[in-house]
């Protein structure tokens, strides 16, 4: 989250210069590739070719404690599931952050000499972060699923391989509990973002 929102205020503050169709160019490609299909790559590139990344399971056999092998087991799962949502959720603060900027508080704030990075960091940051969180809350059950395929691809023993295991033996009661528990997050996710709103902007709060 804290990435998207610096590269989409800095994307949206350069609309159609370089760094703006770079960033773009980035979302574009991220949110066209499928996630396994980006975890694929990772592994045949990382961990085939260059041989720099393990490729499978949490840990290394006979180094199960070792919390800087599970860091590095990490790295590919953890940059899948960053590069499946970070587009979106750019593009989003790029667009908030262009409807900010011609806003008269800017304006106002340019005529009084206010840096670029002030007006962007102090003020339309604020601005922006509401609807983010709105789309945050609702990208947490689809975060959760896309987890769930990250860990069948990496061979991690999680919710994932659970949930393929028991489509393939017709576990009902499992099947079922997890598309509960799914489901559940919906509910759970826009909980927080109610939370976040009244932390965000106290005014939200004397309102309700």
């Amino acid at each position: 989250v804290v990435i998207s929102i610096v590269l989409g205020l800095i994307s949206g503050s350069n609309k159609n210069k370089i760094v703006d169709k770079i960033i773009d160019v980035f979302c574009s490609i991220g949110i066209a590739i499928p996630s396994f299909w980006f975890a694929m790559i990772m592994i045949f590139v990382f961990g085939y070719k260059l041989g720099i990344l393990p490729i499978l399971g949490m840990n290394t056999i006979g180094r199960e404690g070792s919390v800087s092998d599970f860091l590095l087991h990490f790295i590919m799962p953890g940059t899948v599931l960053v590069i499946a949502y970070l587009p979106d959720l750019i593009r989003y603060v790029r667009s908030s952050t262009i409807g900010q900027i011609s806003e008269e508080y800017v304006i106002v704030q340019n005529a009084f000499g206010a840096s670029k990075r002030e007006i962007l960091f102090n003020h339309v940051c604020k601005n922006v972060l509401l609807p983010i969180v709105t789309k945050s809350g609702m990208a947490l059950p689809m975060l959760i699923t896309g987890a769930m395929i990250t860990e069948t691809v990496f061979g991690w023993p999680g919710v994932g391989p659970y949930f393929v295991n028991a489509v393939r033996a017709l576990d009902y009661p499992v099947i079922m509990a997890i598309l509960l528990l799914s489901s559940s997050l919906v509910i759970i996710g826009n909980l927080l973002s109610d939370i976040l709103y009244s932390l965000i902007d106290p005014r939200i709060k004397e309102m309700g």
